[in-house]
């Protein structure tokens, strides 16, 4: 069978770079236990709840065009985690005779199991909507003590004990240059000259 794999993780951040690699690694050893020939590897970095994704966007135009038999997944939520999505693909996928085999066995359309397709889905989108729940509301709570809440401190600032403290170097003297020149009138791309001169 000719066999798509499909890989993602959620961000940009170096400790997701390798998961993507470990991901791809998992099924080609899969492939090769089944003797299917691996057509495309599609990766996207970004989260299962947005659709806009350019891989996933390209993986389904070749599912309409019949360029593979199966699409691999790590489990559903790698292809999508919210409900909507997670149907279309599995229409598509009908409409165009494309199997989806998960390695977690929750879903494997070869072997005829989809009968929890729906659970899953319902379980992916729940457990996405929590999560996203429970960082708002621990942000918030951090928030209110008075804590930095980002990851990487503005300009000028560095973070000590979840604080922002100012930096004792020349980059408050920047930003200060910064307010002021705007306050004066200039623009942008003024300031950004000045400073790059």
């Amino acid at each position: 069978m000719r066999c798509a794999i499909y890989a993602r993780v959620s961000t940009e951040l170096d400790t997701q770079r390798t998961s993507i690699d470990n991901q791809i690694d998992i099924f080609k050893n899969y492939v090769a236990q089944k003797g299917w020939k691996i057509t495309k590897i599609y990766t996207d970095k970004k989260s299962g709840t947005k659709s806009n994704r350019s891989e996933l966007k390209s993986l389904i135009e070749g599912a309409k065009k019949g360029e593979f038999d199966v699409i691999l997944a790590k489990e559903l939520s790698r292809l999508a985690r919210n409900g909507k999505l997670s149907y279309e693909l599995r229409d598509i996928c009908q409409n165009n005779n494309i199997e989806i085999v998960c390695l977690d066995n929750s879903i494997n359309t070869v072997e005829g199991n989809i009968q929890n397709f729906g659970l899953f889905a319902w379980l992916y989108e729940t457990e996405s909507t929590n999560s996203s729940r429970r960082n708002k509301q621990a942000k918030l709570a951090r928030a209110r003590r008075g804590l930095f809440i980002g990851s990487i401190p503005p300009f000028g600032y560095y973070s000590k004990n979840g604080l922002l403290k100012v930096r004792n170097d020349e980059t408050p003297s920047v930003v200060r240059r910064i307010f002021n020149e705007y306050l004066e009138g200039k623009g942008m791309d003024s300031i950004a000259k000045g400073l790059t001169a």
